[in-house]
């Protein structure tokens, strides 16, 4: 029988809007997160060139701008977008309030 795990992100420690999924679910290979962005939210701008992380982010609520190095792509809802790991990106979230969906694996 498959061994798997279930979580419900509601039930996990918000860290300023972060709910992070990975421990919860016994993840060894990928991360999972949901992000909750208050209007004018705006994330710290960062690469995963050290980790070699790549990155989608599943925009399900509201509208946002994603900075990858110097241009802004903006998302509406149902939108994604891959970032490779050397990519310096940044999440700007609009007037209203949203909700991603970040996973992440090397």
């Amino acid at each position: 029988m498959a061994e798997y795990t279930t979580a419900n992100y509601h039930d996990v420690d918000d860290q300023s809007g972060l709910h992070f999924l990975r421990d919860e679910l016994n993840c060894e290979n990928v991360g999972v997160t949901v992000l909750e962005c208050e209007p004018g939210w705006e994330g710290m701008e960062h690469d995963h060139a050290d980790e070699g992380q790549e990155e989608v982010y599943l925009l399900l609520e509201g509208e946002a701008t994603v900075t990858v190095e110097d241009e802004s792509v903006e998302l509406s809802e149902g939108d994604a977008i891959r970032i490779p790991p050397d990519a310096t990106h940044q999440i700007h979230n609009g007037d209203a309030e949203s909700r991603f969906v970040l996973v992440g694996a090397p």
